[in-house]
């Protein structure tokens, strides 16, 4: 067959997202015709020797092993004359079906060393496939342009491959192109095409590109969409939390006679119950039930990972046991979900029980799953377990990763472990994990708040120097931990340095700020600090009322800070127990008592109950001893 002059081999090189297209596809698709599977190749087993009849034999079985297909594939090869090409497409198939890609990649590189070996669509069909899923679509597409030069006639499942090792990689710009090509010959285009893309569009957040197309089947009429093609559309629109057209595009699905599948159900009760329809959701579970279809591991786990980031734990748990009771069992998924919920409620036996259940399940714990214990450890001080747990990550083979690295920074520095976090730091190198911007602001924060100043600024300098920007967490700290060691003008000149690299503060740093100039008498310059804020036009907030409140009462000038407690409240930022009982120690140092007394009522009025952190019972001491007789309030 003479192809056109216009095709070449660097056609079938995928372009990189926003290029132009390299494909042109336009030569093969008007020399060839399509060609299903089933006209690929005949059999007449009567005339197969018995290895081969043994071959296909037990390719079709569900049983073969790897080895089992080592072992054939060796004796094929030695074979003279060379077998069928039938006998090697079911063992590259079936070994394709295993998963075990590679595989089939090498035995197909022994086998093009035969002179008498001659590959059809199905073998060069299924090493595309191959080479798609190692994420190698360029010699996908090589094995494309090979099969162009032999004259051999590319199909629907071939052209499908490459549609979507482009879509796996989140190549979707040179997927559209290459799909735009094969839908204008209709023969090659088929609902698993679309499904392909869609699904593609949908994992890289394109779905309302996804959505059009889906409209254009309808539109077009010429292939009916199936399940395949609504459940990523469904499913992204549910994550987006666009519900109402998501339960809109099921409707639509269900009047078109396509059938929902247990993704369509899950994806639409993990969105409702995310954002906050949970009587939606719970209907839905009904629905999905009496539709004969059996809520699988992915919808208890969607459920159980909603309730926990509700902090609804127990109701979690009551749901996971309940899955068990059923049979169906949790995956790595379920219990990540447990267990960090466990984690951040601070009921660390239970997540240990949970994490015990995992291994006795024989679910191997992920990275996940030891990072999320490990950062858990690590924020309540128990730095020592948390560097024991690493220890036994590594020893069932997981790699500690920058996540787990920065959580044990954290849980050493904070604990004042500076020789052991250097160790980890060190460690760190010697692992190939490089510190990010996050590692130097863990540094740089505990060092701050230790009034270690120099030393923060020597991270700081390191940080730079490896070609680390900065950020406002980093500035943040620096600022703070200047202005609390009393060097103000060294703290002042972060805060310009920000302003210049265009680093724009946030609350945080204006209130690390405050608080310094609060502490030391410096209230001039803290109305100063409001009028910039306001002018950066952020709002302050409960803890910026605060820290005024307090440098005002500090300074006994108490009508000043109630005028800011008054003025807090007008803004709609609700007082807190510090904010009354700073005031109330206030007005207590000045002797007025029956103002002080008053903010009490006041507080205990609308529910607030001052706890042993605050010192109410030395204020209540205070407050007898001044007035000379009882009090009549009630502390719960």
């Amino acid at each position: 067959m003479v192809m056109k002059s216009n095709l070449k081999i660097q056609m079938f090189s995928p372009t990189a997202p926003g290029n132009s297209s390299s494909f042109s596809l336009f030569g093969i698709f008007t020399s060839f015709q399509f060609r299903s599977f089933s006209s690929l190749s005949s059999a007449n087993y009567d005339s197969f020797p018995r290895l081969e009849e043994l071959v296909l034999i037990r390719c079709k079985s569900k049983d073969l092993t790897l080895s089992e297909s080592l072992d054939f594939f060796q004796s094929l090869i030695k074979l003279r004359p060379i077998p069928s090409i039938w006998t090697f497409n079911q063992l590259f198939a079936a070994i394709s079906n295993m998963n075990h890609y590679s595989t089939v990649v090498s035995m197909y590189r022994q086998t093009m060393s035969r002179v008498d070996f001659r590959p059809d669509a199905f073998t060069l069909s299924v090493v595309i496939r191959c080479f798609c899923s190692l994420k190698e679509v360029k010699l996908g597409f090589s094995v494309l342009s090979t099969m162009v030069k032999t004259g051999i006639h590319p199909n629907a499942y071939t052209l499908c491959s490459l549609l979507h090792g482009l879509c796996k990689e989140g190549s979707m710009v040179a997927a559209m192109e290459l799909f735009r090509e094969i839908e204008e010959k209709e023969y090659l285009c088929n609902d698993i095409t679309y499904a392909t893309v869609i699904n593609g569009l949908c994992k890289s957040g394109e779905t309302r590109k996804a959505l059009e197309l889906l409209q254009k089947m309808y539109a077009d009429d010429r292939i009916q969409p199936a399940v395949d093609c609504f459940s990523p559309i469904i499913d992204g629109l549910s994550k987006e939390g666009q519900l109402d057209e998501a339960l809109n595009l099921f409707d639509v699905m269900i009047n078109r006679g396509v059938l929902p599948d247990v993704v369509c159900f899950t994806s639409l009760i993990h969105g409702l119950w995310k954002f906050g329809r949970q009587e939606e959701a719970k209907r839905k579970l009904i629905d999905m039930i009496d539709s004969g279809i059996s809520p699988d591991t992915f919808t208890y786990s969607a459920l159980v990972d909603a309730l926990c980031k509700e902090a609804k734990t127990q109701e979690a748990i009551s749901l996971f046991k309940m899955m068990t009771r059923k049979g169906i069992e949790p995956n790595v998924v379920t219990f990540n979900s447990l267990v960090s919920s466990l984690c951040k409620c601070g009921q660390w036996d239970e997540a240990t029980q949970f994490l015990e259940n995992m291994i006795n399940c024989g679910i191997s714990p992920d990275i996940v799953t030891f990072n999320t214990t490990l950062n858990a450890l690590c924020k309540i001080g128990k730095t020592r377990e948390a560097l024991d747990h690493m220890q036994l990550m590594t020893a069932q083979g997981l790699k500690p990763n920058i996540i787990t690295y920065n959580s044990l920074m954290y849980g050493l520095c904070h604990s004042g472990q500076w020789k052991e976090a250097t160790h980890l730091l060190d460690g760190m190198k010697d692992h190939g994990v490089s510190p990010d911007v996050i590692t130097f602001n863990i540094l740089v924060d505990a060092l701050s708040k230790a009034k270690r100043t120099q030393d923060a600024l020597a991270v700081f300098g390191v940080m730079t120097r490896k070609g680390l920007a900065a950020d406002v967490v980093t500035y943040n700290s620096l600022i703070s931990g200047f202005c609390l060691s009393g060097q103000f003008e060294k703290g002042k000149s972060f805060f310009d340095e920000m302003g210049r690299k265009k680093i724009f503060p946030d609350i945080f740093t204006f209130n690390g700020l405050l608080d310094a100039f609060a502490e030391n008498g410096m209230m001039d310059k803290c109305k100063k600090l409001v009028d910039v804020m306001i002018q950066y036009g952020i709002e302050l907030d409960l803890i910026t009322y605060n820290t005024l409140i307090k440098g005002l009462c500090m300074q006994s000038e108490m009508d000043k800070a109630h005028d800011i407690f008054e003025h807090m409240i007008s803004k709609g930022v609700l007082p807190d127990v510090i904010s009354y009982c700073t005031l109330v120690k206030g007005y207590i140092n000045i002797e007025r008592i029956d103002a002080a007394l008053k903010l009490l009522k006041d507080m205990i009025q609308i529910g607030l109950v001052p706890d042993h952190a605050v010192g109410i019972r030395s204020i209540l001491k205070t407050i007898h001893a001044k007035m000379h007789k009882d009090l009549s309030i009630t502390l719960h």
